[in-house]
């Protein structure tokens, strides 16, 4: 599990509209423009920045430059002694074994990740291990009562892994 910290979009829309203000009115609203706005907007749209993603450092990178942008700007920090909010957020990152052996009473097969499965899930623990857990198949997991369709229909999936097929019924034809 990792923890990041956030800036709000908030930030953004209150620079975008400071550099929309009449400029004349203080001195200090001076360095707000547009054309510095479509700068400031080209620099962290730059293949550079590696789409802002989270957890990755694209972020630490946009993080630091919007700080050093709000400090040169001569704003002071709004919490406390930080720029910024934090805000926890989990990286659910499921990475799985290059094979998967699966036993069953009508036999036994290997599974090769990413070819013929992926791994999945919502649970922010650290680490999961399904080595010798119950495995329950369920077509391709669709519930639509409005076409009287439930996968899970008589299936007990509780504290078992659900395996279902990719995409959805008549993708393949």
């Amino acid at each position: 599990m990792h923890l990041s910290r956030k800036f709000s979009p908030f930030i953004l829309v209150t620079l975008f509209a400071a550099c929309q203000q009449n400029n004349s009115a203080d001195p200090g609203l001076t360095a707000f423009s547009t054309d510095s706005m479509k700068q400031h907007i080209a620099v962290l749209a730059s293949d550079s920045f590696m789409g802002r993603k989270p957890f990755t450092p694209g972020e630490t990178k946009t993080i630091n430059y919007l700080q050093e942008e709000f400090k040169s700007a001569g704003l002071e920090p709004g919490n406390g002694d930080s720029y910024f909010q934090d805000v926890p957020m989990v990286n659910l990152l499921a990475t799985a074994a290059p094979s998967m052996q699966v036993q069953s009473p009508k036999g036994n097969f290997t599974l090769k990740a990413l070819d013929d499965y992926i791994i999945w899930t919502d649970k922010p623990d650290s680490n999961v291990v399904l080595d010798k857990s119950e495995l329950i198949f369920a077509g391709y997991g669709v519930v639509a009562p409005e076409y009287n369709w439930n996968d899970y229909a008589g299936l007990d999936v509780k504290g078992k892994v659900v395996m279902v097929m990719m995409n959805y019924p008549g993708f393949w034809v």
